[in-house]
């Protein structure tokens, strides 16, 4: 079964009084799509301007800590918790979050996000809300998984849990000042996401690749997908162990094994013909990005530790990111009753998005630091503006036939 795929939903008249009517807030991906693409341009906007010095952060921790939190729990986060709920509506036929209960969640979100800068916030108030953020999740999707004895999606459940988990030890020890502890956990956080990007695109990316070029589907590779999944699993714990020089190289075995095995199932999906289709070609860049930045990283951190974090930035732009911004694409067009094919302003938004992160990772070999950061941020900020003005009438709109969804 398809991990996403529209359902058949009822017609519904709009009634201003009633919040379950509202396009806006009718399923997750509604909301939490916006809210994602107004994080990714706002806050990496605000880190330019840190970066050049033109706005002060007040805070006793550095500001690339809320940088490296922003992304990994307010943007990723946020598209997450629409990608799933209205997954799990699909798979179960059950409502998931919608109308007041919706803008609750997407409202705790958001003043998670502000929480950052009121004046002396020692982050316990930001440990609060993300807590709280998680938890409604996991609670949401556990109940229509879990009745519906959706037993093939409960591993999302788990995945969720992971991330949520990884986020509250991320904050707690920077609330403690332990800076240090803080670097791994954000390291450990991006793995996390790869536990679920694992599954995901393992179900995914063959369907659409056989459905957007009308073929057979291959069939699954059953055992590189359980060692994909079990290795994430173990990165994810020896990540934060890293001030052990034993933990360090059994996490550096870990990703140079976990790179090669999405390298096979990459190069097992391939089809030529998919370079023609931005919906596939964004999909499959991102999931390659991932398979040989995670390579990268396990070579780096054995010769060339000075360039593995760069190397990292590799997985987390042009690898989760250009994913997270295909599926966004994706799931926006067929959720809203339109056809799966896509505007110029898409297909350039892909192509920056490619571009700032093998910007971010290779460019300081040519510029200065400062200067490869700027010009990746920059692309960034374009490629999700072109997706906010491209998208959002459809996200803030009725579906074309009228119909709940």
């Amino acid at each position: 079964m398809p991990l996403l795929q529209p359902q058949d939903p009822t017609a519904i008249q709009f009634r201003w009084h009633k919040l379950t009517t509202w396009p806006l807030l009718m399923l997750g991906f509604r909301p939490l799509f916006m809210l994602a693409g107004l994080s990714a341009v706002l806050s990496i906007s605000v880190w330019i301007f840190i970066l050049n010095g033109q706005l002060e952060w007040h805070h006793k921790y550095p500001a690339i800590y809320w940088h490296a939190h922003e992304m990994l729990f307010g943007f990723a986060g946020a598209v997450v918790a629409g990608f799933l709920l209205t997954a799990a509506q699909n798979w179960t036929q059950k409502a998931t979050l919608n109308g007041a209960a919706l803008l609750s969640l997407c409202g705790i979100w958001l003043a998670a996000r502000l929480s950052f800068f009121i004046p002396q916030n020692s982050v316990t108030l930001t440990l609060l809300l993300q807590a709280t953020f998680w938890l409604l999740l996991l609670a949401n999707l556990s109940s229509v998984i879990i009745t519906a004895r959706s037993k093939n999606n409960r591993v999302f459940i788990f995945s969720v849990g992971v991330i949520g988990c990884c986020n509250i030890a991320f904050l707690t020890e920077l609330n403690n000042g332990d800076l240090l502890q803080v670097g791994l956990l954000s390291q450990s956080s991006l793995i996390a996401y790869m536990l679920l990007i694992g599954v995901v695109s393992g179900r995914v990316i063959p369907f659409f690749i056989a459905r957007g070029l009308q073929k057979d589907q291959k069939p699954a590779i059953r055992k590189v997908d359980r060692a994909i999944f079990y290795l994430a699993i173990l990165c994810v714990c020896i990540s934060p162990l890293q001030s052990s020089f034993l933990h360090a190289h059994y996490l550096n075995g870990c990703l140079l094994i976990l790179g090669c095995l999405h390298l096979v199932r990459a190069v097992y999906w391939f089809d030529i013909r998919l370079v023609k289709v931005p919906l596939l070609w964004s999909l499959y860049v991102s999931y390659f990005a991932i398979a040989a930045g995670l390579l990268l990283c396990a070579y780096n951190r054995i010769y060339h530790l000075a360039f593995w974090r760069d190397h990292l930035h590799l997985v987390a732009i042009s690898g989760m990111s250009l994913m997270i911004l295909s599926m966004m694409a994706r799931v926006t067009l067929g959720h809203t009753g339109r056809s799966l094919t896509t505007h110029l302003s898409t297909t350039i938004a892909f192509t920056c998005i490619v571009a700032a992160g093998i910007s971010r990772a290779f460019l300081i070999h040519f510029t200065s630091p400062h200067n490869a950061w700027l010009i990746s941020a920059l692309m960034w900020v374009f490629g999700f503006f072109l997706f906010l003005i491209t998208f959002s009438p459809m996200l803030l709109k009725q579906r074309l036939d009228g119909r709940q969804g």
